[in-house]
This record gives C-alpha cells, sequence and structure tokens, in this order.
C-alpha cells in the first residue's frame, strides 16, 4: 500500500471582488476611478502617510495621483500574479449600509503557484485604538485564507510603523525580516520589516 502524501496546493484563483461584512464594518471594493477620491481626505495628510510606502500626493497631480491609483487597485479580479484587490472600509449603519469611510486594505497575489499574497492598510488616525483596523484586516486575512487558498499572507512595512507592527502581532503574524536601508523614503535610507502568517498558523488560532 503506497501512503498518499498532500501536495502543495496554488492559489485558488479567479477571485472576484465582494463586499466583506463585520460587525462594525463593511468592506467595499475600491475601483480604479474611486482610488485617487478615496484618498484625497485622510490617505494624504502628512501624519498619515508617514509610514506608508507611497509618496504623499498633490490634490492637483493627476498624473501622481493616478499612477498611485493604479498601484493600490490592479483590478476587479485576482486571477494571475500581480492583481490586487482593495476594499474601502466604512462603518456599517443600523439598517446595514456603509457609512463614513474610515480606511483601505488591499490584497495582492504575489505567487499564484506558491499561493502567496501581501497585504496592506491605512486608515485614519481618528480611529486609532477601537480596534477597527484590527477587525477590517483580519476579515481580509480570513478571505485570502479562507476563500483564495492563501499558503502565507505577509506585510512588509516601513520599519518605524510601531501601530502596524503590533497589528501583525495582533493576527499572530511574526517577523521574518528585517530589511535593512531597503528603500529611499523622503530623500533618507529605510528599512523595511516583513510580518507574515501560513495557513497552517492561521487555522491554529482559529
Amino acid at each position: 500500500m503506497t501512503d498518499t502524501i498532500d501536495q502543495p496546493a496554488p492559489a485558488t484563483v479567479p477571485f472576484d471582488a465582494c463586499i466583506v461584512t463585520t460587525d462594525r464594518l463593511v468592506l467595499r471594493p475600491l475601483t480604479i476611478d474611486e482610488a485617487t477620491a478615496a484618498h484625497s481626505d485622510f490617505a494624504l495628510a502628512k501624519k498619515v502617510v508617514k509610514y506608508l510606502r507611497w509618496e504623499v500626493r498633490d490634490h492637483d497631480d493627476e498624473q501622481t495621483n493616478g499612477s498611485a491609483s493604479k498601484r493600490l487597485v490592479q483590478s476587479a479580479r485576482i486571477s494571475d500574479k500581480g492583481d490586487g484587490l482593495a476594499w474601502a472600509v466604512e462603518f456599517k449603519q443600523a439598517d446595514g449600509s456603509q457609512g463614513g469611510e474610515i480606511g483601505d486594505v488591499a490584497l495582492f497575489a504575489k505567487s499564484i503557484r506558491n499561493a502567496q499574497f501581501e497585504i496592506g492598510w491605512v486608515f485614519h488616525p481618528a480611529i486609532h485604538g477601537r480596534g477597527l483596523a484590527t477587525e477590517a484586516t483580519k476579515a481580509v486575512i480570513d478571505l485570502a485564507f479562507e476563500k483564495m487558498g492563501a499558503h502565507r499572507v505577509y506585510a512588509e512595512l516601513d520599519a518605524r510603523n510601531e501601530a502596524s507592527a503590533r497589528l501583525c502581532a495582533i493576527h499572530g503574524m511574526r517577523q521574518e525580516a528585517l530589511l535593512k536601508e531597503r528603500e529611499i523614503v523622503d530623500g533618507e535610507w529605510h528599512d523595511v520589516a516583513i510580518f507574515a502568517i501560513t495557513a497552517d498558523e492561521w487555522k491554529a488560532r482559529a
């Protein structure tokens, strides 16, 4: 008798953008056309983007805003390497509808064959300390593992970003690496920290 060994599986794609709901939030798919406008209030503020790995954009610079939007939202479907989805995070109203936007969460397929996904986020500073960022990012991490067949979900952070590092720790994401002087930000070299969680680690926390 030959033992059957489970083989690693690729990501479960294609996966179309969908609305995700939590106890307090509605995560609505963000389109390319909306991406610039969605960032015009909170994501452009210097306080918010201090640790973001893209530059603060000028409201009047359509070319800069357009390119940033395309980096944030690649498509309405994940079907191949490099595809990404982004959600506008909004308060859930009493009737179940969405209210004002408080942030964005994005998920990118970095390798379909190896089922690797990168997650990123930005939230308005006014909502910090209320567990809303935790609630929103957990919903997307769960979606990646439950519906997209992710084997590993990781985040790359500016190493100075202690708030996002704490958020990663809450989700059980381990710091895998610290890449010294990986990127130039505002004319200076900065380190990048990588945090990740595997499917087995995620299941153990369920």
